[in-house]
């Protein structure tokens, strides 16, 4: 059965926010509060919840049995979606309870507390069988991955707030980061490239999301000249009011040139890039009021023209793009430096998680896909996604196999290169 080998698989995990263990010891250990910091939220928002229940809910400082009523209330409404199941399958393997409710609840918070002690990620990335893990911190990567054993975890590290500025104060903040004086374009690009080459050997590669969230993956042609325009605008919006700041519009020829600024570096040390693709975590609640980001600014073909532009670089295209999977499966058929990463879809549907990797297993060749990444900030939400990452992959080569299309041999090839080594070799993991 391919199970036996898909379960024997030591994973690579192509992306995490994992905070640092020493702070995640050094508080109480919550349910609520932990459960609560990611994913798990968004689910109880849609669902209904507050802004100022969640707070409520969050604040371990309160007794639990004040906070149970609302809990198990929304608790339940999401319990049986992609988000909690991941849970329900950790606290089950992790610390022998079933399902959170009012009479486990206690019992939860002591096994957790149990294994809150120096070596705690170690030893769930053990029971998950995780060798090596990719860390997303943001543009505070630097500071945070010294912090994990490099034995075991990886960095990629994002530029996005030395492009993406939006008015004056946020240049001042850049220059700052920079170490350099902006008073044109060309101090711009010299400190940002100076940068970056400094900064990335340090890296496997490079992350960016806030087209996705804020913005549009379309990034434009722009020329010297019209960058530099949007950047006078900035500069002479110094003194103006907040509310006659340039607008997204004006300063956006200056974002799309930075960013080829930054893929040129990208391409010229061999790195390569992910992007987030698709689906959006947040969603119109209190603390984001509508309207999020629509959905079609985040579709992948927007990236088409620097697919072409840039050849040497490797472009990959995360969440499978979820909706948009059937689009990012075609590029990457089309696109040789395109590559298609599956993190985060588990937990978001996780029956379209194999839906998507069965149709794509028979349209991309399979040294192309990347099957894990969790994409947690609390390392419970990795092991479960990580459960439901071997049985699903297992279930769809099986299905390959059984339906005469493939062989055994086929099958342990694909399963060794989805879960491990594509990534390994991809991202230029040693």
């Amino acid at each position: 059965m391919i199970n036996e080998v898909v379960n024997s698989l030591g994973l690579v995990d192509t992306h995490e926010h994992l905070e640092v263990e020493a702070d995640r010891l050094s508080r109480p250990q919550d349910p609520m509060f932990i459960f609560l910091s990611h994913y798990l939220s968004t689910d109880f928002y849609t669902a209904g919840l507050s802004s100022e229940d969640l707070a409520l809910l969050r604040d371990y400082r309160r007794p639990w049995e004040e906070r149970w009523g609302l809990f198990g209330e929304y608790w339940d409404y999401a319990k049986t979606t992609g988000y909690g199941q991941v849970i329900r399958i950790a606290i089950k393997d992790l610390y022998g309870i079933n399902d959170i409710t009012r009479e486990t609840y206690p019992k939860l918070v002591e096994a957790m507390s149990s294994r809150a002690k120096p070596g705690f990620y170690n030893w769930v990335l053990d029971k998950a069988n995780i060798t090596r893990v990719v860390l997303d911190h943001g543009d505070n990567s630097m500071h945070t991955i010294e912090k994990f054993d490099k034995a075991r975890f990886s960095g990629v590290i994002r530029f996005e707030p030395l492009i993406h500025v939006k008015g004056f104060r946020d240049l001042v903040n850049v220059s700052r980061r920079l170490k350099s004086p902006i008073h044109s374009l060309a101090d711009y690009e010299n400190a940002l490239r100076r940068f970056i080459r400094e900064a990335l050997p340090n890296y496997i590669g490079v992350k960016t999301s806030v087209l996705a969230y804020e913005y549009s993956l379309k990034i434009e042609y722009v020329t010297f000249s019209e960058a530099e325009y949007a950047l006078k605008a900035i500069i002479g919006g110094r003194e103006a009011p907040r509310q006659h700041q340039p607008s997204l519009d004006e300063v956006k020829p200056l974002h799309d040139y930075l960013f080829r600024v930054m893929l040129s570096e990208v391409e010229a040390m061999g790195k390569p890039i992910q992007i987030h693709t698709g689906i959006q975590e947040d969603n119109a609640h209190d603390p984001y009021p509508p309207p999020v980001n629509p959905i079609q600014n985040a579709n992948p073909v927007h990236l088409v023209n620097l697919f072409k532009e840039y050849p040497s670089v490797r472009f990959i295209l995360f969440h499978a793009s979820y909706p948009y999977s059937r689009e990012a499966g075609v590029l990457a058929k089309q696109w040789p430096n395109v590559y298609l990463d599956l993190c985060w879809m588990h937990e978001i549907n996780p029956r379209a998680y194999a839906d998507v990797l069965s149709e794509w297993l028979e349209m991309v060749p399979n040294n192309k896909i990347m099957a894990f990444g969790g994409d947690y900030i609390f390392i419970e939400g990795t092991y479960g996604a990580s459960r439901i990452v071997r049985q699903t992959v297992g279930k769809v080569i099986q299905e390959k196999v059984d339906e005469g299309h493939w062989d055994k041999e086929d099958a342990e090839k694909v399963a060794k290169r989805i879960l491990r080594e594509n990534a390994m070799r991809i991202l230029n993991i040693t």
